[in-house]
């Protein structure tokens, strides 16, 4: 397979290097106010420095690679969804940046560690890092000298407060279980995301006086909008801005709050390839990042996880045992808020929103976290995005199997999964490790069927239809606990039972040639809606002629078409050859008989399927 070409950001005014593959994209970065091009990106470092007076040399580069880390992962496109899907996720990122601390920056263990933690948390191919020398910045203020520093504060954590739900949750556990007083860092993008920072932290503010202390870093594109939103390195932002506070501060530990199923986030299949479940608060991640940010001084340096074994279900009840709910529905954990519209907070529609939904409904609780929030309401709505049905099938398939799966099983299947997790969770033998895991994902697979059984009850009037296309039916159908193969190939039966009709309808195929043509043409008028809904299943058409040794599928489809001439043993024939002719998982025989020469559909149907391996769809 042909690797992805190498894109490089040239940063702080860096040269372009003189090698380069023909290939190669080059973008320059740059937020300085004189620099020849003008700034592309927004960093806002001078406003973050006068908070604290003075930052050393070494820290302000941090800040300054992390935040073009996270504005060129903005701008490199990971391609479309079913490149996405398969062989074009990881790219080849590659940063020259001019720094203070060229020393520093150019040692190959700093390089090192700090490629390997970013290429785990984003699935990324490698992410290369050219300093170069030269780099320099006036003076911020008066106070911008090593003479000066933030005045100390005795008992003081140092908390990443992104806005959403656990970053709430932990910073009132701490300051209700602690006399500490909490510096909240947090970094800001967008309109929706400083709203909702800024209404929070006033309102703990008010609740607990003199023990807030909010800090916030600006970092966003400018001029431009971002070719990739999943924002994978936000993590290494977050961090980063965190430490450099923690290093203000005088303090060699900072707090991450994210709940376990979250930050393990195991994939929803076992095909999702090339991490394509993100890593940003995992524990190899954590630990990549801790050993990255211990290299800066001189003592080790911690990114404490409270809620390391609690579910979302979990942070729901400690919110309700804080008596805190007047902030909850203030809180935003979607991911997409760029795409809301009018008065909600939440798209309703992406995974952080599908999973606090259903956290809110096992824990009892989602009265405070009301359907009003939510610009979709996939529970009594049509979901009209393929992507978030799927996420949603997954979502409580995976839950499914949580909940039942013994630990030995559970160990058995997640074996690899667990290889990255094992050796990252300090104090812990590997058995007591793989337990903990285990119990972790069992509580929340119980959750899931519990708030999916909250949500019919609550729901699902048994004197009105159930909506079409919404969770309800999901549930009502139990698609989830179907094979991937056997939804799409179900998908497919529903489309070509409407449109084959009508496609002949005043005139027949003239032959099995056309027939085939006609189907063809169907499908690939479905193929975005299709590969979307079905994104880890690869199928084709019987005209495709696939080369089996090269080229995998999971499903391959097959037309036969009954007319003058061809009797229904004619095209059983024909069916049993294609079963020993190819070697897939699935095939789906099309029938065609628009003269009804079967006479007994299920007879006809049940002779094939009984043996497996394959479906028929008799159309007429």
């Amino acid at each position: 397979m042909k690797a992805r070409p190498q894109q490089i950001f040239l940063c702080n005014g860096a040269r372009r290097p003189k090698r380069l593959s023909a290939d190669a994209k080059v973008v320059g970065l740059d937020y300085r106010q004189d620099c020849a091009a003008g700034p592309n990106v927004n960093i806002g470092l001078p406003d973050f420095v006068r908070g604290v007076l003075h930052l050393p040399d070494r820290i302000l580069d941090l800040l300054e690679i992390a935040a073009y880390v996270f504005c060129g992962d903005r701008l490199a496109s990971r391609g479309a969804v079913d490149d996405l899907e398969y062989h074009a996720w990881a790219r080849n990122l590659r940063y020259v940046v001019k720094v203070r601390d060229f020393d520093f920056w150019s040692r190959s263990d700093v390089q090192d560690v700090l490629s390997q933690a970013l290429c785990f948390m984003t699935g990324d191919g490698s992410f290369e890092f050219v300093p170069r020398r030269g780099h320099a910045t006036p003076p911020t203020g008066l106070f911008d000298t090593d003479a000066f520093s933030v005045e100390q504060v005795d008992n003081l954590e140092v908390v990443l407060f992104s806005g959403g739900l656990d970053s709430l949750a932990g910073a009132l556990e701490l300051l209700e279980s602690t006399r500490s007083d909490l510096c909240l860092v947090s970094h800001r993008s967008q309109p929706g995301t400083v709203r909702t920072q800024t209404s929070l932290c006033r309102a703990l503010a008010s609740h607990y006086p003199k023990r807030i202390y909010p800090y916030h870093f600006d970092c966003t594109l400018r001029g431009c909008r971002a070719k990739e939103e999943t924002q994978r390195t936000r993590a290494f932002l977050y961090t980063s801005i965190a430490f450099a506070m923690a290093t203000a501060f005088g303090c060699n530990r900072i707090f991450a709050f994210e709940n376990g199923i979250t930050a393990l986030n195991f994939p929803k299949r076992q095909d999702m390839i090339n991490a394509r479940a993100s890593r940003t608060m995992h524990p190899k991640t954590v630990s990549l990042l801790q050993t990255f940010l211990s290299l800066f001084g001189n003592q080790g340096f911690t990114i404490e996880r409270p809620f390391m074994f609690k579910t979302k279900a979990d942070i729901f009840e400690t919110l309700s045992k804080l008596d805190k709910w007047g902030l909850t529905s203030s809180s935003v954990s979607c991911s997409k808020t760029f795409q809301n519209l009018g008065q909600a907070t939440h798209c309703g529609g992406c995974s952080q929103c599908i999973d606090r939904r259903f956290a809110a409904h096992a824990s009892g609780m989602q009265e405070h976290d009301h359907a009003g929030l939510y610009a979709t309401d996939f529970i009594r709505s049509h979901i009209t995005d393929p992507l978030v049905r799927t996420m949603l099938v997954d979502y409580i398939r995976q839950a499914r199997d949580f909940a039942h799966w013994s630990l030995d099983y559970f160990y058995q299947e997640m074996t690899a999964e667990l290889a990255d997790i094992i050796d990252f969770l300090g104090g812990m033998r590997e058995m007591e490790c793989v337990q903990k895991i285990w119990e972790l994902c069992k509580k929340h697979g119980i959750e899931v069927l519990r708030a999916t059984a909250r949500i019919r009850e609550l729901y699902d009037d048994p004197f009105r239809e159930i909506p079409e296309g919404s969770l309800l039916q999901l549930v009502s159908e139990r698609e989830y606990l179907r094979e991937p193969v056997a939804r799409l190939v179900a998908r497919i039966c529903q489309v070509l039972q409407k449109a084959v009709p009508t496609a002949f309808r005043t005139a027949p195929p003239k032959d099995e040639p056309d027939f085939n043509a006609k189907v063809q043409a169907i499908l690939n008028g479905q193929s975005d809606t299709l590969n979307a809904e079905y994104p880890y299943v690869a199928f084709a058409c019987s005209l495709a002629k696939p080369d089996f040794s090269t080229q995998s599928l999971d499903l391959f489809i097959e037309s036969k078409y009954l007319r003058k001439g061809t009797t229904p043993s004619k095209a059983s024939e024909g069916m049993a050859a294609d079963l020993t002719k190819y070697d897939v998982p699935h095939i789906l025989f099309v029938v065609y008989d628009p003269k009804r020469s079967i006479r007994d559909d299920t007879a006809f149907a049940s002779g094939f399927e009984a043996k497996g391996r394959c479906t028929v769809c008799i159309i007429r």
